[in-house]
């Protein structure tokens, strides 16, 4: 199940870079879900809520938005304690 999930988050991010309209405004890692909460693009986050209509709590995109700020702080942490600093050539 985990494997779906993160592939369906794959599939997610490769589709919000291609509709993207502006890339300056989003990153390669986020997702359309996120990124319509995120712009506050209600309308389209409603549609894409309703498709997801079978998860526990009916506001997908605000909660892909929270696992993206999630697993970027904690991308950052494992960072921290490594105590090496990374160039985004590396």
């Amino acid at each position: 199940m985990k494997r779906l999930h993160m592939i369906g988050s794959a599939l997610s991010q490769l589709a919000n870079v291609a509709t993207a309209l502006d890339l300056t405004k989003t990153g390669p890692n986020e997702s359309v879900s996120a990124r319509m909460h995120r712009q506050g693009r209600r309308r389209r986050a409603a549609i894409i809520d309703a498709v997801f209509f079978l998860q526990r709590n009916p506001v997908h995109c605000k909660r892909a938005y929270l696992a993206d700020v999630f697993d970027a702080k904690a991308l950052l942490a494992e960072i921290e304690t490594k105590g090496r600093v990374y160039d985004r050539n590396d």
